[in-house]
């Protein structure tokens, strides 16, 4: 296979490239830095496939031709494109930034409208049926504290892909792919609990198998998924629970 991997120069994204490598198939990776995408080509060596870096930044609006004919010169068609750059943000009291909310936003929803529009006449010469996936996230199933920029940036993308899947379904499969808490240089930051967390490379072993079946949705982990269904049928006892500890939260950070 013929394969694009956006956001591969660390997480999940990495662990995606050097696993489908090792299966011997052609990935092109892409992110803003060069030389982590060198660092992770260097690091599959001399796997039975290869890893070509190529440089693209999602929230480009108008790299999109240029990042098209780029992979043109680097692969004759696309089977599989795995949409995975994003950002995280989390607001601050009870402030909401314009600013950091178009952030999240470009990275996480405009870079997939953008990875998408620079794929599709690749996806579109595949000479079997290509899938398209968007890595979206289970914080777009409810409401979480102090989330309100990067949860609202996956739950559209979560959508943008289940439309995409109706309107693309002449040609290509497309995937939502909702993981949970995983270990990555983005969850790194966060000061709170993760229940479920799993390495990046678990993460990319799961939506490698997973999609061969080519589902409208892989979520992962099962645990946490079916939490988050009975949250989500709960009514109001998920937002009190969540809003108490916001307030224990808030009571413990220094004014």
């Amino acid at each position: 296979m013929q394969i694009w991997i956006t956001g591969a120069g660390s997480g999940i994204g990495k662990a995606l490239a050097l696993r489908y490598a090792a299966g011997g198939h052609h990935v092109v990776i892409s992110g803003r830095t060069l030389d982590k995408l060198e660092a992770v080509r260097d690091e599959a060596g001399s796997l039975s496939g290869s890893i070509m870096p190529m440089t693209f930044d999602v929230t480009d609006d108008h790299a999109t031709g240029s990042s098209s004919a780029q992979l043109a010169n680097l692969v004759s068609h696309l089977d599989l494109v795995i949409m995975n750059a994003g950002a995280c943000e989390y607001i601050k009291g009870q402030t909401l930034e314009p600013d950091m909310f178009r952030r999240v936003m470009d990275a996480n929803f405009f870079g997939m409208i953008n990875t998408t529009n620079a794929a599709l006449p690749l996806l579109r010469k595949a000479p079997q049926r290509p899938v398209l996936a968007g890595v979206c996230s289970l914080a777009g199933f409810i409401g979480f504290p102090r989330a309100e920029a990067y949860a609202a940036s996956k739950a559209a993308s979560r959508y943008l892909m289940h439309s995409l899947r109706i309107d693309f379904s002449d040609f290509v499969d497309v995937c939502a792919i909702n993981p949970g808490f995983v270990e990555t240089p983005m969850t790194e930051r966060n000061d709170f609990p993760m229940p479920f967390l799993m390495t990046a490379d678990e993460a990319a072993g799961r939506i490698q198998e997973g999609l061969k079946k080519r589902p409208r949705e892989l979520n992962f982990p099962r645990r946490l998924t079916l939490m988050l269904r009975l949250a989500q049928l709960s009514g109001g006892l998920w937002y009190a629970l969540m809003s108490r500890q916001r307030q224990k939260q808030m009571r413990k950070t220094p004014a």
